[in-house]
C-alpha cells in the first residue's frame, strides 16, 4: 500500500500573493530604495482576539543582488 502524498506549489507553500509589478523595477518611497520586484508574500503574523493577522512584504533585490523588504503596497514603478 502506498501513501497519498499531497504536493503544493511553491507559491501556495511559501504563501506568495500575486501583484501588478511582479518582475518590474520598483522603489519604495519609504528609503527611496529600488530595484526588481521578486516577491510579494502573506505571512501569518499571530492572533489577536482571537482572530489571526497577515501582513504582506514585498521583497525586492537591487541592482547589486541584495534583497531587501517593504511594503507591497507603497511601492512606485521606476
Amino acid at each position: 500500500m502506498g501513501m497519498e502524498v499531497r504536493e503544493s506549489s511553491p507559491a501556495e507553500a511559501f504563501g506568495h500573493v500575486d501583484h501588478p509589478l511582479l518582475h518590474e523595477q520598483v522603489r519604495d518611497p519609504r528609503t527611496q530604495h529600488g530595484g526588481e520586484l521578486m516577491a510579494v508574500v502573506e505571512e501569518y503574523i499571530g492572533t489577536v482576539a482571537g482572530t489571526p493577522k497577515h501582513t504582506r512584504t514585498a521583497y525586492i533585490r537591487d541592482a547589486s543582488g541584495l534583497e531587501f523588504t517593504a511594503a507591497p503596497d507603497t511601492l512606485e514603478q521606476l
